[in-house]
């Protein structure tokens, strides 16, 4: 039978780690209100309806090829800290090149969708060329980590805890 302080404090040890890592992989909260709260006449960022509208083309482009939802999430996390932080003019390379980020630090590099298929099935007009450009923008802006800790990390974390106490009994 497995011990269920050991559980317990293993789950405390990995909250508090990822808990202090956490905000390196945060959106900045200052950007995020400004998205939320302003009217596109007045700011000349994204839109929190824009940006929403990007996300649900990201999901698209995930399920299409077959990612993972840690790549969805992972490239979601990317998009919406370069949008608080950047007042970017090409937001549909930037959301196509988020998923390609993510993509290629989660999923198998033969699962990867090639660059210019990415292009071709997200319907978008910008080259390969642009969406490379766009990628090392991205890298030198964020801090591009594979194990980034999003709202997913915790989800996972606590199921784990819950599978394991209920295999317990």
């Amino acid at each position: 039978m497995r011990d269920l302080q050991g559980i317990d404090s293993l789950l405390l040890k990995e909250l508090k780690l990822c808990s202090a890592k956490e905000y390196n992989f945060l959106p900045r909260e200052t950007g995020l209100n400004l998205m939320e709260s302003t009217s596109p006449e007045i700011h000349s960022g994204v839109s929190a309806k824009c940006r929403d509208n990007k996300v649900e083309e990201l999901w698209s482009l995930t399920s299409f090829f077959g990612y993972r939802t840690q790549t969805f999430v992972q490239a979601v996390n990317l998009l919406d800290r370069f949008l608080t932080i950047m007042k970017p003019k090409h937001v549909p390379c930037i959301g196509v090149c988020c998923l390609h980020i993510a993509a290629k630090m989660v999923e198998e590099e033969s699962n990867v969708a090639p660059t210019h298929e990415l292009i071709r099935i997200s319907q978008s007009r910008f080259t390969v060329s642009d969406l490379s450009r766009m990628e090392k923008i991205i890298s030198e802006k964020l801090c591009v980590d594979p194990n980034v800790v999003t709202a997913l990390t915790f989800l996972h974390l606590y199921h784990s805890a819950i599978a394991s106490l209920l295999a317990e009994r």
